[in-house]
C-alpha cells in the first residue's frame, strides 16, 4: 500500500512537472494596437537579440540577473516609429503593458527608444538563469535605475502600442 501512495505521488508530481513546463514553454506575448500586431513565444525571443541586467530589486533588496529582449527591438519588430522615425506626432505614442492579473503600466516610447536616451528596459523571460516562475513571469519588464519597482510589469502577456493625439483609434475607450 505504502509503494502504491508513493508511484502515485511521483506519477503526480511529474505530470505537474510536464503541465507547468509546457505551460511556460507555450507563453506567448500580444503586440497590438497602432503597430502590426504580433504574437511572440519564448522560443521567439530567444532568437532576438539579448540583454542580460544585473539589478536590485528595490522589494527584495536582493540582486538579481535577468536576461531578456530590449522592449524598443520587439516595438521594432512590430513597426513602431524608433529611431529617426520618432517624431512628431510619433513623440506622443505610448506603450502599455498588460499583466494577465489585470495589472497595466504606461511608458512613453521615446522612453524606450536607445536612440532618444540610455535606458536599458527589457522584456525579460528568465532570472538568474532560469525561466520566470508563474508569480514573475511568463514575462516581465524590467526597468533599471527606478528607485521604485513599480514599473517592472510582472505577468506580462501583452503590449499595446497607442498614441495620445488620436484616441478615437485606441481600444482604450
Amino acid at each position: 500500500m505504502r509503494n502504491l501512495r508513493h508511484r502515485i505521488s511521483v506519477t503526480l508530481c511529474l505530470v505537474f512537472l510536464a503541465f507547468y513546463c509546457s505551460a511556460q514553454e507555450s507563453a506567448t506575448l500580444q503586440i497590438t494596437g497602432e503597430v502590426e500586431k504580433l504574437e511572440l513565444t519564448r522560443a521567439d525571443l530567444a532568437k532576438m537579440p539579448r540583454l542580460a541586467i544585473d539589478v536590485h530589486n528595490p522589494h527584495s533588496g536582493e540582486a538579481e540577473h535577468y536576461e531578456g529582449v530590449r522592449l524598443s527591438d520587439l516595438l521594432s519588430k512590430a513597426g513602431a516609429p524608433l529611431g529617426e522615425k520618432l517624431r512628431g506626432k510619433a513623440l506622443a505614442t505610448y506603450v502599455l503593458a498588460r499583466a494577465a492579473d489585470g495589472y497595466s503600466v504606461v511608458y512613453s516610447l521615446a522612453e524606450l527608444d536607445p536612440a532618444m536616451n540610455g535606458n536599458t528596459i527589457i522584456l525579460a523571460d528568465t532570472l538568474n538563469g532560469k525561466p520566470l516562475d508563474q508569480k514573475e513571469g511568463p514575462f516581465k519588464v524590467v526597468v533599471p535605475g527606478e528607485k521604485r519597482a513599480a514599473r517592472w510589469a510582472r505577468m506580462v502577456v501583452g503590449i499595446e502600442v497607442l498614441n495620445a493625439i488620436n484616441p478615437a483609434r485606441s481600444s482604450l475607450r
